[in-house]
């Protein structure tokens, strides 16, 4: 006979009855390894059997949230459990003595194999008898042994129902939503300003945070629930704890969870172990009343958890719902892009060596928060150290590993890094707020006593390390700013740069390059996100040559184009990876590691609603994530990779982006082995030369035209109508005639190619679109399912003008090689779209006459209504 985990013959033994029975039950249940102890590391306790005394140890002990919670001990098969039960109750009591606040030990098992009752502390009988031949799935008493002895079941104390607090773990639009109802109502009952209600928020939200994060500690895997139960008791941030307190003092939350906080973040500034993250002396400066709602509204939505990253993303969701109206584009690097970059960066950490990590433009610690996370997670993952040696490690890397630097106001991005570095392990001392691009790091004029020694601290630092400070760098530097030498201030930090020699503006991001040199040590490592436009554009060659000369190449990672979305950024971006060359030596650039994504960074929408794609774009992301990873770890290595992963180093001496080193025309070869006719595509279509085109001059053009649209899908629709002087988009206008295939200059790449029908002939498009006819004996047809197809559009897509953009020229595509169908298949592709467009069109008629018909009936479409449509039209 066999159950879940072994044969009945093979449990002979009390030690067989442990490794094939209890230790594989204990894993089915969930439990981590450093949640199990096994008798050789279990501490012996004094145990009482009725008068007589004795030391003891069970075989395990499971500890969640680091209480012992549940008490196994294994038998010989040939001993019967229930005479054992006496020493497993006293032993439970014993460890419960030791702790004051609760009773942690409230289950224990004895099992021989082939019989295990499973107990309650407090009751005399068994919860659970079950059998050898129970423990298979889908058994009732199976079931109900892992629902009560699962790690988050067995952290659930026993509670009156009135004395509960209930929280839920929300989707992070509901937290938006939740988010946005708060900073409301601060604002409106108390008058505030946007960015005064906001600084206010920040500080009940911290105390939130600190809250969840202490049920977390407490309860462990409970908090993993979408909805779970704990003590009042044990729930600081409730309105329950706060009318508890209110007759002693009149606004609770401030005066003994804030003040009491300010004055430990004080002591810790006093004695520069942290920096500043709330003004001295500062108070939550709201009204009582108003506070209590505000708590009432967060105190049952779980926020130490909000998604799989944890509260990663808390941050960026809390600003964007609460400075709606505000460039938000600073703040956001999507969650998927900076874990990536964590991975490619790749930092360091063990008993003899740790790297140090900066971030000079890290707004509220995104990328920081990933390097810790990765950081404390090879340390845990470390088997020679010691757990000492790991926390001291971990608060090692916390507190001195990561710099930050961020300038920005309004919000103060420093300050609130600070916060999430603090609520992720305790870490942010080394965050500065200063102008990381002044390489003089001058002190500011406008600025406290406190953020002017932040300032000089900052300055003495990098002074003492003039031969590089970081090993690594992480980052994503502002797209859109320019410094300008016009400005006094910024004509001074120009001055202090090799780029800015001759150039009398400068984009930022530019700048971050050179000074993130400066600070890097030989042989340092730069991971940065970058515009595509400065990667290919011929404006910014010369920057190209000084990443050259002053980095070796190792990684161009393209992002998609969507990849900044929720920053409303319209940039096609990529990481970068260099690494700082060696001034006193002459270093070859040897091949680079490349990869285009098509997830990372996607997979975090703009909208508010969560989709059913959602979920499987971030599946995607997180599949992606992993699979970079490992190629670019495998490339650094010297291990083989995959050619198109590999960009030869003759090729990196232009353009960098991505899409430069795509192959053109790879299938040709496959098509001419498969015995395709291939033909170029200047063979099988030819433009329509300007002068037989029917061109319409919109400035002496008297009556109306109707735009042809032609969309994603392929197929043409009638545009609006207007008259020929309303067109404002400039260039002439091209009637168009059936049958002539009509090709948008920059959707192209998305499916925007159209074979005109008889009912849209004589529309018009403009410039934008060239139009072409098919060679005698070609069906435009057949050419139209041809120039759609993803290969096709591929190829356009790497000859197209610019690494962001898709603009197709003739010129461009011309001479691209394309299969061309013969015989039975192209006289069936034809045939088969000739009739989709009859029943396209057909069914177009049928729609139109019944929206007809139900007008005409219901006196739906009478003169007064088109008369008001047409009055009151708004402007186009």
């Amino acid at each position: 006979m066999r159950n879940k985990f072994t044969e009945i013959g093979l449990l002979t033994n009390e030690a067989s009855v442990e490794d094939l029975f209890v230790s594989r039950l204990i894993r089915d249940l969930g439990y981590k390894d450093e949640e199990i102890a096994q008798k050789a590391s279990i501490k012996q306790r004094e145990i009482h059997l009725g008068s007589k005394k004795s030391r003891y140890s069970p075989d395990y002990v499971l500890s969640v949230a680091a209480r012992p919670r549940v008490v196994i001990d294994a038998k010989a098969p040939t001993e019967n459990p229930a005479d054992w039960v006496g020493q497993c109750v006293s032993y439970c009591a014993t460890i419960n003595r030791e702790f004051e606040d609760e009773n942690p030990a409230k289950v224990f098992i004895v099992t021989n194999g082939l019989r295990t009752l499973v107990y309650d502390v407090d009751r005399s009988a068994p919860e659970l008898d079950l059998s050898f031949a129970d423990f298979v799935d889908g058994n009732v008493k199976f079931e109900t042994l892992k629902m009560k002895l699962r790690p988050a079941a067995v952290v659930v104390p026993e509670m009156d129902t009135s004395e509960i607090h209930r929280f839920q773990r929300l989707r992070i639009e509901e937290v938006n939503a939740v988010f946005v109802w708060c900073h409301q109502h601060i604002y409106k009952k108390d008058a505030l300003s946007q960015a005064a209600g906001f600084e206010e928020f920040v500080k009940i939200v911290f105390l939130k945070l600190l809250s969840d994060r202490t049920i977390r500690d407490r309860f462990g895997p409970l908090v993993n629930e979408d909805q779970f139960s704990v003590p009042k008791s044990q729930v600081k941030f409730s309105t329950s704890w706060i009318e508890a307190r209110e007759e002693e003092h009149s606004n609770p939350l401030d005066a003994l969870q804030f003040q009491f906080l300010t004055a430990q973040l004080e002591n810790e500034i006093r004695y520069h172990r942290k920096k500043r993250i709330f003004r001295e002396g500062a108070r939550i400066n709201l009204h009582p009343g108003t506070i209590k709602e505000v708590v009432r509204k967060l105190q049952g939505v779980y926020l130490f958890g909000i998604d799989a990253d944890l509260n990663g993303r808390l941050f960026e969701t809390f600003l964007s719902a609460t400075m709606r109206g505000k460039d938000l584009g600073q703040f956001f690097t999507p969650r998927s892009v900076a874990k990536l970059g964590a991975l490619l960066a790749d930092p360091q950490v063990d008993r003899a060596r740790m790297e140090f990590v900066l971030d000079g433009c890290c707004g509220t610690g995104g990328f920081l928060i990933e390097v810790l996370s990765d950081m404390w997670a090879k340390i845990n993952a470390n088997p020679v150290l010691s757990e000492t040696e790991k926390a001291n490690l971990r608060r090692r890397v916390a507190e001195t590993a990561i710099y930050g630097i961020d300038s920005a106001q309004e919000p103060n991005l420093a300050r609130l890094a600070r916060m999430n570095m603090y609520l992720h392990g305790d870490g942010g001392s080394s965050i500065y707020e200063a102008d990381f691009l002044d390489k003089n790091v001058t002190d500011p004029v406008q600025a406290t006593a406190e953020v002017r020694a932040e300032v000089r601290q900052f300055r003495e630092m990098l002074l003492s390390h003039p031969s590089g400070l970081v090993d690594v760098v992480l980052t994503n530097p502002p797209f859109a700013k320019v410094y300008d030498r016009k400005t006094e201030r910024e004509n001074l930090i120009l001055a202090e740069y090799e780029l800015a020699a001759t150039e009398e503006k400068l984009k930022s991001s530019l700048m971050f390059f050179e000074r993130y040199h400066d600070l890097l040590k030989i042989g340092g490592r730069l991971i940065s996100v970058i515009d595509d436009g400065i990667l290919s554009g011929s404006s910014y060659a010369e920057f190209r040559n000084y990443l050259r000369r002053k980095f070796l190449i190792r990684g161009i990672v393209s992002l998609p184009g969507d990849a900044f979305q929720r920053s409303q950024a319209r940039v096609k971006t990529s990481i970068v990876i260099l690494e700082k060359r060696d001034p006193t030596s002459e270093q070859d650039q040897g091949p680079a590691f490349r990869y285009a994504c098509r997830y990372v960074g996607v997979d975090d929408p703009k909208r508010q609603r969560t989709l059913p794609i959602d979920v499987e774009t971030r599946r995607l992301a997180k599949e992606e994530i992993a699979r970079v990873s490992s190629l670019y770890k495998d490339f650094v290595a010297g291990r083989s990779v995959p050619p198109e992963f590999v960009i030869q180093a003759d090729r990196l001496l232009d353009r960098l982006d991505a899409k430069t080193f795509e192959q053109t025309s790879r299938m040709v070869q496959t098509w001419l082995d498969q015995g395709l006719n291939v033909q170029p595509i200047h063979e099988l279509i030819v433009p329509v030369e300007p002068e037989d085109a029917e061109r319409i001059d919109p400035a002496t053009f008297e009556d109306d035209v109707t735009y042809l649209v032609v969309g994603y899908d392929g197929f043409a629709r009638e545009g609006e109508t207007i008259s020929a002087s309303e067109h404002r988009s400039g260039g002439n206008l091209v009637a168009v005639r059936a049958g002539q295939i009509v090709v948008s200059h920059i959707n192209a790449v998305n499916g925007s190619i159209c074979v005109v029908p008889e009912y849209l002939a004589g529309s018009v498009v403009t410039s934008e679109f060239t139009i072409f006819e098919a060679v005698p004996g070609v069906d435009p047809r057949l050419i139209w399912a041809i120039l759609r197809s993803p290969e096709i559009r591929a190829e356009f897509l790497i000859r197209a003008s610019g690494a962001g953009r898709t603009r197709v020229r003739w010129n461009t595509i011309s001479n691209i090689l394309v299969p061309v169908p013969q015989g039975d298949l192209a006289t069936k592709v034809v045939d088969d779209l000739r009739r989709a467009e009859a029943e396209l069109r057909a069914a177009f008629e049928l729609r139109m006459e019944a929206q007809r018909k139900i007008e005409a009936e219901l006196l739906l479409a009478t003169d007064r209504a088109i008369g008001t449509l047409q009055a009151f039209k708004p402007p186009a």
